[in-house]
């Protein structure tokens, strides 16, 4: 029972070790790829690409190759599968949110055009009344006596005068009078 034990003890420890120096498996022996460092600038796109699918090491033996010169039908089939991800991804936009905000605006738009036709029959009645007025202004004018005006502003200006007098009068009063 106890050479059972250490055997299974044996077995586990090998395959702990061989799990952890396996590539993408636990992030051991150098993360998803075994030829690029972690700490390496392009690693962080290089592991998204792998595991969005776009690039593929099944045939690299886990290894990215980054020195290697790259083929065209490298390149095509990396571009195909990174096209196909981003039309599935559009696919799945929702644009019900949009919709319904373009929907609204449309009717406030309706709204605007029902006011702009209300106020455009409301200024041009206006308009008439103005012009009506401006009639009426230009028959008194001419229905005015002649002299009319300067009369008026004899007048005013008499009875100005007459003011003044009159404060002047009382001022006078006041001062020598007491």
């Amino acid at each position: 029972m106890r050479g059972r034990l250490l055997a299974l003890i044996a077995v586990g420890t090998v395959l702990v070790s061989v799990w952890g120096l396996t590539p993408g498996i636990a992030g051991g022996g150098g993360g998803v790829v075994l030829d690029v460092d972690p700490s390496h600038p392009a690693y962080p796109a290089i592991k998204y690409l792998i595991d969005s699918g776009v690039i593929s090491l099944a045939d690299t033996g886990g290894e990215f190759k980054g020195d290697s010169p790259l083929l065209r039908y490298d390149a095509a089939l990396w571009l195909y599968r990174a096209m196909q991800r981003m039309g599935q991804a559009q696919t799945g936009v929702d644009v019900t949110g949009l919709t319904n905000r373009l929907n609204s605006l449309e009717a406030q738009v309706q709204n605007l055009q029902a006011d702009v036709a209300t106020n455009a029959s409301a200024v041009s009645s206006v308009k008439t009344s103005v012009s009506s007025l401006s009639a009426d202004v230009q028959a008194l004018k001419t229905q005015a006596p002649a002299g009319l005006a300067g009369r008026v502003q004899t007048n005013f200006l008499l009875g100005i005068t007459g003011v003044l007098l009159g404060v002047a009068a009382v001022a006078m009063t006041l001062f020598w009078g007491s």
